[in-house]
């Protein structure tokens, strides 16, 4: 496996890692400002797994595609899908999740595109 492949599963890697973390910073901050959700049942837990493992499938293939527009492509396919699925039920939330899974999945395409420039500059 090349070194960039490399670079790139370990970025991806960390992205899927701060998934929950934002996820939790996110629901604390929400919280904060206006209180506690109001109850809608388990069925949010399970769409929020559900947009996980998405989100972990979808940047596996990113990291193991050599095409920069294939993998903003898919970044942004995430989001907009992750959109679709939330807005009817849960609009701020469909906001939230959108922005996080195509913000982290972007910023894991940059900063692994970054250093793999800087380690064939070696």
């Amino acid at each position: 496996m090349s070194r960039q492949r490399i670079i790139a599963l370990i970025c991806h890697g960390v992205a899927c890692l701060l998934f929950p973390v934002a996820t939790s910073l996110g629901f604390h901050f929400y919280t904060a400002l206006f209180g506690a959700p109001f109850a809608r049942g388990a069925a949010l837990g399970l769409a929020v797994q559900l947009i996980f493992i998405v989100f972990i499938l979808t940047n596996i293939l990113i990291a193991l595609i050599s095409s920069m527009k294939a993998k903003a492509v898919l970044a942004c396919v995430l989001a907009a899908a992750v959109l679709i699925y939330l807005i009817p039920e849960h609009p701020l939330r469909g906001l939230f999740f959108a922005g996080l899974s195509g913000g982290l999945s972007l910023v894991a395409i940059y900063v692994s595109r970054q250093l793999a420039h800087m380690s064939n500059n070696k």
